[in-house]
């Protein structure tokens, strides 16, 4: 499994695990040193909606470096 496929099959394990969770939507984060296709991308989308990862289009040297996160805006205090 080359690079790319890792990084793939890696953040679509993260995503579920996200959607299995108490998450009510999910998050990309991007690093602050991203290309603008990653910049683009970051912020909150519905489970239907949001791009796989790693990004098509990322002109980063050392590729697609965004994350998912959840968003947990029904939940606590």
């Amino acid at each position: 499994m080359d690079a790319e496929a890792t990084k793939r099959a890696t953040q679509k394990k993260a995503l579920e695990q996200i959607k299995n969770g108490l998450a009510t939507k999910v998050r990309i984060m991007a690093n602050r040193d991203c290309c603008p296709a990653c910049r683009a991308a970051e912020g909150a989308y519905e489970f239907d909606n949001v791009p796989e990862l790693p990004l098509e289009g990322c002109s980063h040297p050392d590729g697609c470096r965004c994350s998912y996160a959840p968003v947990l805006d029904m939940f606590g205090p």
